[in-house]
C-alpha cells in the first residue's frame, strides 16, 4: 500500500482518487478552492509519509505544491500517466493546439461504426483514471480500445503513457503563460506524446505540422521524412492506392476539418487495420456531426448566420474559423477573454473579413493594440453588451461569430458555459425582433 498526494480536486484529481483507493492506495489531497491539505506548522505543504504526488493537469509547476515536491525528493506523475499504469485497454492519442476534440470524436465514431468498441476520454470528457477504475469495478463495461484526446498539461510528467498510434496535429501560440513564452518548449512537450509509441509507422503528424518544420523540434525532425499513409486526392481520400471515402461524404467543411479527418482515418487504421476498407466506414463518415461550440451555427435570421466558435481560445482557431465562414467584411467578431500570454498580431490577417470587432473581457485592451489599426473595433466592459452591440451592427449577409481567441476563466467556468450563454442572448435578441 502507497500513499499518495493528488494535486487538485476537480475532475481529474477526484478521478485519481477513486482509482488510487479502488487499488488499495491511501490518499492526501490539496485542493485551493476546496481548502483540502496538510500543512506544517511553517504554513508549507507537508509531504512526510508521501510515496508519489498525481498532479491534476490545472496544477502549474510553478504551483508552491509542485515547488514543495520536487524539493522533497518525491516522483511526481500526471493523472494521465496515473490511469495509464491501471488502464489494460489499447489507446490512440491525439494532441496538437487545435482540432483535437473533433478528431477524437471522429476516430471514436468511426472505430464503433466498424464494430469496434472505442471510448472517448481524457481532455475530452472522462479522464484516464475514471475510465481505468471503471473497468476494474465493471470489467464488461471496458473498451476495446480508448481514443485519448491529450493537452499539453497531460504530457508533462509522463514516464510509461505509450499509445499504440498518436498523432500530432499542429502547433500555434497558445498556453505561453505555463512555457515562459517559449513555443518551443510547448512543442517538445506536444511531441513527447510520440516517446513510447513502439511502431514508427503509427506516428502520424497532421497536414499543418507538416508545413511548419520550423515547429518540429530535434530528435522528431525524421517524421518529417516519412510520408503519411493517408492522403486526399481533391476530394477522394486513399491509403496507399486504395480509395477509403471521399470528403464529401462527411458533414464536414473546410482545410482543418480535412486535416482532422485524415489523422481520424490514420489512427482507425493502425488499430483496425484492414476493416477500415469496409463500406461502414462511409457509413459511420456520413452520420458523423462535429460537437458544438466549434464553428456551430445556433441560428439563423434575415439572412443573418449566428455562429458559437467558443472552443476557438486561441488566433489561429479564430483564423481558420473565419476562412470557413466569412466573406468580403460581413463578420461581426467577438473577440476577448482570458490572455495565455499570446500574440494577438497574427489576428490582423482576418481584416478581409472583418466588418467590426466587438472586444470584451480581461484581456480587452491587448487585444485592441494588436488590432484596431487592420480592423474596426469597439470595446465593451461586459460579455452580453458586446453579443447585443454585434447583434445590432449585422445586416443581412452578414456573420455574427463568437471566435475569443482567449480562454474563458475571466467571466465563464468555460467555453462551454460562455458558448451557451452567447447563444442564449442571440436567442433573447432574435425573440425580440420576432416579436
Amino acid at each position: 500500500m502507497k500513499t499518495l498526494a493528488v494535486l487538485g480536486y476537480g475532475t481529474s484529481g477526484q478521478a485519481a482518487e477513486a482509482l488510487a483507493v479502488e487499488i488499495g492506495d491511501r490518499v492526501v489531497l490539496f485542493d485551493d478552492k476546496k481548502q483540502l491539505g496538510r500543512y506544517g506548522a511553517d504554513g508549507q505543504p507537508d509531504f512526510s509519509g508521501i510515496d508519489e504526488v498525481v498532479v491534476s493537469p490545472g496544477v502549474s509547476p510553478d504551483h508552491p505544491w509542485y515547488r514543495a515536491a520536487v524539493a522533497a525528493g518525491l516522483p511526481i506523475v500526471s493523472e494521465m500517466e496515473f490511469g495509464f499504469r491501471h488502464f489494460d485497454r489499447p489507446l490512440v492519442a491525439i494532441t496538437g493546439t487545435n482540432g483535437k476534440t473533433t478528431t477524437t470524436e471522429l476516430t471514436a465514431h468511426l472505430l464503433n461504426g466498424l464494430g469496434i468498441r472505442a471510448e472517448t476520454c481524457g481532455n475530452i470528457g472522462v479522464p484516464l483514471s475514471r475510465l481505468a477504475w471503471r473497468g476494474r469495478r465493471e470489467p464488461a463495461t471496458r473498451p476495446e480500445v480508448a481514443v485519448i484526446e491529450v493537452s499539453s498539461f497531460q504530457l508533462e510528467r509522463c514516464e510509461k503513457f505509450a499509445p499504440l498510434a498518436a498523432v500530432n496535429l499542429n502547433i500555434t501560440s497558445d498556453h505561453l503563460n505555463r512555457y515562459h513564452d517559449d513555443i518551443m518548449e510547448y512543442a517538445r512537450v506536444k511531441f513527447s506524446i510520440f516517446d513510447r509509441v513502439a511502431d514508427p509507422a503509427r506516428k502520424f503528424l497532421g497536414l499543418t505540422m507538416r508545413e511548419t518544420p520550423e515547429l518540429v523540434p530535434d530528435g522528431y525532425r525524421a517524421l518529417l521524412e516519412r510520408p503519411e499513409p493517408i492522403r486526399a486526392d481533391g476530394d477522394r481520400i486513399c491509403l496507399g492506392d486504395r480509395d477509403l471515402c471521399h470528403f464529401s461524404d462527411s458533414n464536414l467543411r473546410g482545410r482543418h476539418n480535412l486535416e482532422n479527418l485524415l489523422a481520424a482515418l490514420e489512427l482507425t487504421w493502425a488499430y483496425a487495420g484492414e476493416k477500415i476498407f469496409s463500406p461502414a466506414l462511409t457509413a459511420a463518415l456520413q452520420t458523423f456531426y462535429p460537437g458544438a461550440h466549434r464553428i456551430q451555427t445556433v441560428a439563423e435570421w434575415n439572412g443573418i448566420r449566428f455562429i458559437n466558435d467558443s472552443k476557438a481560445t486561441n488566433p489561429s482557431a479564430v483564423i481558420v474559423a473565419l476562412a470557413t465562414v466569412g466573406g468580403d467584411h460581413n463578420v461581426c467578431l467577438l473577440l476577448g477573454g482570458l490572455d495565455k500570454d499570446m500574440d494577438f498580431s497574427s489576428l490582423r490577417q482576418c481584416a478581409p473579413q472583418v466588418k467590426q470587432a466587438f472586444v470584451y473581457g480581461q484581456c480587452r485592451e491587448k487585444l485592441l493594440a494588436a488590432v484596431r489599426d487592420a480592423m474596426p473595433c469597439t470595446v465593451f466592459s461586459d460579455f452580453s453588451g458586446a453579443v447585443e452591440a454585434a447583434c445590432r451592427a449585422a445586416v443581412p449577409g452578414d456573420v455574427v461569430i463568437l471566435s475569443p481567441s482567449c480562454a474563458s476563466m475571466d467571466m465563464f467556468k468555460n467555453y462551454e458555459e460562455r458558448g451557451n450563454t452567447f447563444a442564449r442572448l442571440v436567442e433573447t435578441f432574435l425573440a425580440a425582433r420576432r416579436a
